[in-house]
């Protein structure tokens, strides 16, 4: 039986499931991740609602997505347009916030480069993750 792992993006962070989770199908799969995603974002569903829960096969094969909007039972009331809408505007801003995240970790680099440089100290690193992702190569 292969083993399904989860990757959950929020607000900028990333979490990774490194156990994972045996289930018969990819299907399955997708099933389990929306019952995650529900009970992630109960009783904050507002605050929740561009979260990304994405799934993996065997820690590789990218099976599916999924956004929290989609699987938000507070919108079950919504006309399947206004839903729709309410899902787009939601995936934008996941994106927002990816892309929001990636400029504050080379705004990151850039201090700690050039503090570097300056013989200064500097944040090494952050959550676990190096601020500056050229060091290995120093």
């Amino acid at each position: 039986m292969p083993t399904y792992n989860f990757k959950l993006r929020s607000n900028g962070d990333c979490l990774t499931d490194d156990v994972g989770v045996a289930l018969p199908d990819a299907a399955t799969a997708h099933r389990y991740a929306c019952g995650v995603a529900r009970d992630l974002m109960r009783c904050r569903e507002t605050a929740t609602r561009h979260w990304l829960l994405e799934v993996y096969q065997n820690r590789g094969r990218h099976v599916c997505d999924v956004l929290f909007a989609s699987v938000d039972p507070t919108l079950d009331h919504l006309r399947r347009e206004t839903r729709t809408l309410v899902e787009s505007v939601n995936a934008k801003r996941r994106v927002l916030e990816d892309e929001i995240y990636s400029a504050k970790l080379t705004m990151d680099d850039s201090r700690a480069l050039i503090a570097r440089s300056r013989g200064k100290p500097y944040l090494i690193a952050r959550n676990g993750e190096l601020t500056v992702r050229s060091l290995d190569r120093v």
